[in-house]
């Protein structure tokens, strides 16, 4: 059995040493743990807020369970034909979880609201073409998301559950706008005491908003989470993100396709109250070849991750913080309302850090 985890873990590691072609646009990570282990959590149910990933994990874990996290993103953004770089803001993510098992069935219930997209950039005027105007790029999604879960077998889970999505502070070029829509997500996960594999996916949706559509990708993680030991435990996921419908208000089309990430995550437990966490990613380019990239850079990145989980009698606390190292990625020229910026590369970084407060009850 172990030799198989050796030889399925080769083969999921080989796509990690092709050149690095890789990105996740403006997705944001579901919560401080993934943060932690570069986003590799889709197998993994024991963080409270792995529900935010895949919430098929809440039906092994009996009573009630809640935890509110904190998370910061600070990106850089620069259009390299001209080496200018755009004035971005530090964005102040909350997520909330709630899951409680009923205790006469097998079944269980829970809420997250989150933030799974974010990005807040401002090109001034006059800076990427002559009689450009100031355009301001920001994008804030919370999703309302309530899931349900059964055991179909003691170690066999599946969750389905809605996603409602709501635009705030939206500002997009010249134009503001805020919108809605929902989508809708399934989860399975699979857990024994060697190994668990879990798989989620989580629909595309569509949010009306003045002068356009906002549309979310569709999204397939599937991981496989290995136990070395009691103490020891790595997980690598695989995720397909399709960008290829992404749109803006005053954009439109953005030009983008869908992208593969690959992902390598660990945690060590030292002891029962102080577990250590890690991991490295590396997350494919969605730009295609007319990519609008105005609003935020579809480049490639590396991404490198460090956190702790460390428990307090009830209280249980997450830290974590990554790093994206971004390669860049070709824009196709944009007009409108009188000027033309003309083609160049992009690139952008992001540092994260998150803090979580979770706790049984």
């Amino acid at each position: 059995m172990r030799t198989f985890f050796l030889s399925l873990a080769v083969a999921l590691l080989l796509p990690l040493l092709a050149p690095p072609v890789w990105a996740g646009a403006f997705a944001v990570p579901g919560s401080v743990a993934a943060l932690s282990e570069a986003g590799a959590l889709v197998a993994d149910s024991q963080p409270v807020s792995s529900y935010a990933v895949n919430p098929a994990g809440m039906a092994f874990f009996a009573g009630n369970r809640g935890a509110l996290e904190i998370l910061a993103t600070r990106p850089t953004v620069t259009f390299q034909g001209s080496d200018i770089g755009a004035q971005n803001n530090t964005g102040i993510l909350a997520d909330l979880y709630l899951t409680h098992r009923f205790s006469s069935l097998p079944l269980s219930v829970g809420l997250g609201i989150t933030s799974p997209y974010y990005f807040h950039n401002h090109w001034a005027a006059d800076t990427l073409a002559t009689g450009n105007p100031a355009l301001q790029n920001q994008l804030r999604i919370i999703d309302i998301d309530p899931s349900v879960a059964y055991l179909l077998l003691p170690d066999l889970s599946v969750a389905v559950g809605l996603d409602y999505y709501q635009s705030l502070g939206g500002k997009f070029g010249t134009l503001g706008g805020n919108g809605s829509g929902v989508g809708g997500h399934v989860g399975l996960l699979y857990s024994t005491e060697g190994y668990n594999i879990g798989l989620s996916y989580r629909s595309p949706a569509s949010l009306s908003a003045a002068g356009g559509k906002i549309q979310l990708p569709g999204k397939l993680q599937a991981g496989l989470r290995y136990r070395w030991t009691p103490s020891f435990a790595t997980e690598l996921d695989v995720d397909w993100t399709d960008w290829q419908n992404a749109q803006l208000p005053y954009y439109g089309d953005l030009g983008w396709k869908s992208s593969l990430a690959y992902r390598l995550g660990l945690s060590f437990h030292l002891n029962q109250d102080l577990e250590i966490r890690g991991g490295i990613a590396h997350e494919g380019s969605p730009a295609g070849g007319q990519a609008i990239q105005l609003a935020y850079p579809a480049t490639s990145s590396n991404l490198a991750a460090f956190g702790l989980g460390i428990g307090l009698g009830p209280w249980h606390y997450d830290l974590g913080a990554s790093y994206v190292f971004s390669g860049s990625a070709g824009g196709s020229s944009f007009s409108g309302g009188g000027f033309s910026i003309p083609a160049a590369s992009y690139k952008s970084s992001n540092f994260l850090v998150g803090v979580g407060l979770s706790r049984h009850f």
